[in-house]
């Protein structure tokens, strides 16, 4: 401190100013750094006020106060724009400050502070900041909104031995972007050994995100369950099952105990987090209290105990164990009921470092204690669209770390602690103390938004085992392989890019490459991307190399005498095609590459490939290459194959100038192997729009033809074999084919909805092609009928459905997908893969698209007698329509409902998020009728029980199913009879046979009354005495419903259902 404050010696003084003239600048200055022997990384932190004040009298004085980080980067701080020169020599009336010169003459004075740097960041501006060096870790990048998924990433990394139980995952011959084991591998990999902020673009296609995902924010508990699911399913049967459970999974019992009578109902379930409240809580402890508290049932709320009646009776849960690794998720956002959204709770929380739990769990070892110990903190800074990042203490004696995006820094403990508590605490008066005390006045009571919402604690008998070091060998040996094999590739790519002006690029077209040639000119070459048609050879050479090695060179690959082959050059065209234009002669072949490849690119891509046509003549010559007279050509020939539709390469010949086209026939024929006679067509490749008609008897001086010139034949096709090739959608002539070919495109087709379980299918198909045209293919593709296939648009940004196609039979494709990019595009790609493919989404219908018009369709699911029965169909009814009408559809559409069954029978009611919304009479409109966001529309056949039902004494109550969460409802809810004086263990029977399951499977389900469904702390009371009974008054509100707990069968998690819009893994 005391050295540092002895550099501090220097003031630089500007008294007219410094890069201004109007005011007096003063800058202190870090004296001679180099010369004292300090490192090139050293820094210095510290706080400092500058005095301006008058010669004689030093009351009299002007203040400026700072704080800077002093480096090697910036050894002088202070102000440009201290105190302005021409208020120097005046005084203020109202202050009676100034002047501060007097007789030239003013002293100005330093006081200072040097600033102890705990976490080595302190001011930092992070210019060069390298967080591997720093701290040992390095940070995520976020794609947009990930941040809530970076911070639990963090989390999840750190703690060692789940990172080594997803390494025990098999991923051998997975892909990165269809894998989500595979890809949190890699993401894990890269965080152990990268130097630089990771990506996740990887991970998040692996999970089937579109671009628009990376920018929606999601709740971290959600995506930490849905995650650890997903990968809880690819665990099993591997060396890493059951490593999620064993680290993550508690156990805690639900009880309802009778005060007055020896009675208890109870049962144990599985947890993997704590959901604890914020609300109304001082600390963890409170919180924990608060969990557990429990509730006297009394009064009018009495418990109806198996054989005691009505007793008061204690309700609460109670711990069984505690998992390893603690995730406590602190509840701070609420729906607010008055303002109808969710709002955050910044309410100051407290959480210790340590916490023993012994108090809230039923059974305790005195040789294992409950005492955790705080690992993470994970921050949301904001309201409900704010900032995440994480707080970590990777190792048991290590340093907290910030994990805030791409950057890992050290906090210090009151980062960690009292800074994400919440709101701030106040003094003993009452009052808001300064932060750091230089807060404005106007803040002092403004609460803080940055606060912890998820909590990490690890067992203290576990830390060893939780955060032990996860080693080399723990890493499955080919994701080090392929890690370091991409590395390799991304480095040589670095490299080339850096050498790139060092060297040329020689494209080499040969005849074999030219046989395999589908599309336009002899190939395709992207100077830009350094990318070439598939079988062109490429060579990187010196630009200095001479041509004449670099056919040595090629004389070395292909096994031939440099005196059998010659080198001809390609060039673009005006028109912007690729032809060979000349042969190179001698003294050119004594050139360097540069030249050739300059005169080979346009002006654009200088820098792209110096191009080369290899040729081997047909019949074996003696000396040299005859030389190209000015009436001969090279041409190239290509046989358009009518049966197969197909282009072929047939290698290159000779032609005079004043011969005839049609002279050419018979090699034509010889080549492509036809009978003798075949009548020809003929055409030459100009353009990809512009395939001319060659007329036979014209000399080939008339037809302008030239070196580099594509000839293009094919058998003559009659008037009515071209009649039933374009019945097949197939091109009859040369012409119709480049066509096709020139106005091809990729199109990516996607199921609407995610309940079809329809694939994802890329067509390449014409993008004049009409809406029936398209239909059609794509049913191929589906195994569909293609007059029910709906199409809708994609959102150009979002990606996500947009709007309905009417059919049309004048629609075309490329009106259908206006964001298809230009035909010219497409035709000089080299690969059209590359091109992103426009998106189109499509619907199975039920009906076909014709019938809809002036109808509305609603898809709805048909219950049958046993429920497990179900079935999804789709009605058309009037739009103007009523419910009757969807009934008497459902009826026309399923003859096995009953010959006998009137439409007054039929019941249809719409469900949102698993609970019953409305139950539509016969002449209710169907205006709106599943169009609600999470909306089900259900039809069924009134029971016959419920037809018969004692209206005067039982009960038509709702069904609803859950699993452990009964806010979280899933499946179809119904009506049901609750019958007058009924066991409840005959109401089962009733109810396992109207769900038509068997015994085994109706053992796993669990009853229970839901109280007040529509609140979000809708809690269960469980149904555990067959004395019970569902119509007595008193044992079901209005608000109350009947709730089976379990297992969501249609969904993958076993945590409910996906959330609204929610987060979805499908890798």
């Amino acid at each position: 401190m005391f050295f540092f404050l002895f550099l501090f010696r220097r003031v630089l003084l500007f008294p007219k100013g410094n890069n201004q003239t109007e005011s007096v600048s003063i800058y202190l200055e870090i004296a001679d750094p180099v010369a004292h022997g300090l490192p090139d990384d050293w820094h210095v932190c510290a706080q400092f006020t500058l005095v301006l004040s008058h010669p004689e009298d030093p009351t009299n004085y002007y203040t400026s106060t700072a704080t800077h980080r002093f480096s090697a980067d910036e050894i002088d701080w202070g102000f440009t724009r201290f105190y302005e020169l021409k208020l120097l020599n005046r005084t203020f009336p109202h202050t009676g400050k100034g002047p501060f010169v007097l007789n030239n003459q003013a002293i100005i004075s330093v006081y200072l502070r040097v600033v102890k740097d705990e976490t080595g960041v302190l001011w930092h501006n992070f210019a060069n900041y390298d967080s591997r060096k720093e701290t040992g870790y390095v940070g995520i990048k976020n794609q947009g909104a990930t941040c809530y998924m970076n911070s639990l990433l963090q989390s999840l990394y750190c703690t060692n031995s789940f990172r080594r139980a997803v390494y025990q995952i098999p991923t051998d011959s997975d892909k990165p972007t269809d894998s989500v084991s595979l890809a949190l591998q890699r993401c894990f990999y890269n965080l152990q050994y990268s130097d630089v902020p990771i990506g996740t673009t990887e991970l998040t296609k692996s999970f089937g995100w579109d671009s628009l995902e990376a920018f929606r924010q999601h709740d971290v508990q959600e995506f930490n369950r849905v995650l650890q699911d997903r990968l809880e399913e690819k665990m099993k049967g591997t060396p890493a099952d059951g490593a999620i459970s064993n680290l993550f999974r508690g156990k805690m019992k639900s009880y309802i105990k009778c005060v007055d009578v020896d009675y208890e109902s109870s049962r144990v379930e599985d947890y993997y987090d704590i959901q604890l409240n914020v609300k109304g809580c001082k600390n963890l402890d409170d919180s924990f209290k608060d969990y557990v508290a429990v509730e006297t049932l009394e009064g009018e709320n009495k418990y109806m105990a198996e054989g005691h009646g009505l007793q008061d009776a204690d309700k609460g849960v109670i711990f069984e164990s505690f998992p390893p690794v603690l995730h406590l998720q602190l509840k701070r956002f609420e729906y607010d009921f008055m303002r109808d959204t969710m709002v955050k709770i910044n309410d100051r929380h407290e959480f210790p470092e340590e916490i023993n739990l012994d108090a809230y769990c039923s059974e305790t070892d005195p040789n294992d204690p409950n005492d955790y110990v705080l690992h993470g903190v994970l921050v949301h800074s904001g309201d409900m669209h704010g900032h995440y990042f994480a707080l970590i203490k990777p190792e048991q004696d290590g340093k907290w770390l910030r994990f805030d995006d791409d950057r890992v820094t050290p906090v210090t403990r009151k980062e960690v602690f009292e800074e994400n508590f919440g709101d701030e605490a106040t003094n003993g008066n009452g009052v808001v103390p300064f932060l750091n005390g230089v807060r404005n006045n106007n803040a002092r009571m403004i609460k803080r938004y940055t606060n912890a919402y998820m909590l990490v604690y690890i067992r203290r008998s576990k830390l060893d085992e939780v955060l032990g070091a996860v080693q080399g060998e723990s890493i499955p040996p080919h994701l080090k392989r392929r890690v370091s094999e991409e590395r390799a590739a991304l480095e040589k790519r670095r490299k080339d890019r850096e050498e790139m002006h060092l060297h040329v690029r020689v494209a080499v077209v040969t005849d074999s490459s030219f046989m395999e040639r589908q599309d336009f000119d002899l190939a395709m070459f992207d100077d830009k991307n350094f990318e070439v048609t598939p079988g062109v050879h490429v060579l990187k050479v010196p630009k200095t190399e001479k041509i004449i090695n670099v056919k040595q060179q090629l004389a070395d690959q292909f096994n031939l005498h440099n005196e059998k082959f010659r080198l001809w050059a390609i060039v673009q065209r005006t028109n912007k095609t690729v032809r060979v234009d000349m042969p190179l002669t001698p003294s050119e072949e004594k050139q360097n590459v540069e030249k050739l490849r300059s005169q080979s690119c346009i002006a654009s891509h200088q820098n792209g490939f110096a191009k080369l046509y290899l040729e081997i003549p047909d019949v074996p010559i003696t000396g040299k290459f005859p030389s190209v007279k000015s009436d001969t050509a090279m041409v190239f020939l290509k046989y358009f194959d009518v049966k197969q539709q197909k282009m072929i390469g047939m290698g290159h010949v000779y032609i005079k100038a004043h011969d005839k086209v049609g002279d050419l026939a018979p090699v034509l024929i010889e080549r492509a192997k036809l009978p003798k006679d075949t009548p020809l067509s003929l055409y030459e490749e100009v353009r990809p729009t512009m395939i001319e008609h060659m007329n036979p008897k014209h000399s080939f001086n008339t037809a302008e033809i030239q070196n580099g010139d594509i000839i293009c034949f094919q058998t003559t096709v009659k008037e009515e074999e071209a009649d039933a090739i374009h019945a097949r959608n197939e091109a009859a002539t040369v012409r119709e084919y480049f066509s096709q070919v020139y106005n091809r495109v990729i199109v990516e087709f996607k199921p609407k909805s995610d309940k079809q379980n329809e694939e994802v299918v890329k067509l390449k198909i014409d993008r004049r092609s009409t809406y029936g045209t398209v239909a059609r293919e794509l049913a191929k593709q589906l195994n569909a009928d293609p007059q029910k296939l709906m199409f809708t648009t994609a959102n150009p940004i979002t990606k996500q459905p947009k709007d309905a196609l009417p059919f049309s039979t004048k629609m075309s494709l490329e009106s259908m997908v206006p964001s298809i990019v230009p035909a010219q595009e497409y035709a000089s790609a080299v690969d059209m893969e590359a091109i992103s493919a426009p998106l189109l989404y499509y619907d199975i219908l039920d009906v076909n698209l014709a019938d809809l018009e002036g109808k509305k369709s609603i898809h709805l699911t048909l219950l049958h007698p046993t429920l497990r029965d179900e079935s999804a169909i789709t009605v058309l009814v009037p739009r103007g329509g009523v419910a009757s009408d969807i009934a008497e559809a459902v009826l026309a559409k399923n003859n096995n409902l009953g010959t006998n069954v009137s439409f007054e029978q039929v019941r249809i009611y719409e469900a949102i998020d698993g609970k019953i919304i409305t139950v539509l009479s016969p002449d209710q409109t169907i205006s709106g009728l599943g169009e609600k966001h999470g909306s089900s529309v259900y039809a069924e056949v009134i029971p016959d029980e419920e037809a018969s039902m004692d209206t005067e004494n039982d009960r038509l109550i709702e069904v609803v199913n859950y699993h452990k969460d009964p806010t979280r409802l899933h499946g179809a809810p119904f009506l049901f009879v609750a019958k007058k004086d009924e066991l409840f263990s005959d109401t089962k029977k009733r109810l396992q046979q109207r769900l038509g399951i068997n015994d085994k499977e109706w053992q796993k389900i669990k009853c229970g009354i839901i109280r007040q469904r529509h609140s979000l702390n809708a809690e269960v009371d469980p149904i555990d005495k067959d004395e019970y009974c569902l119509a007595k008054s008193g044992n079901l509100g209005d608000n109350d419903v009947l709730g089976l707990d379990r297992v969501d069968k249609t969904s993958r998690s076993r945590f409910g259902s996906m959330f609204e819009r929610g987060i979805f893994i499908r890798g």
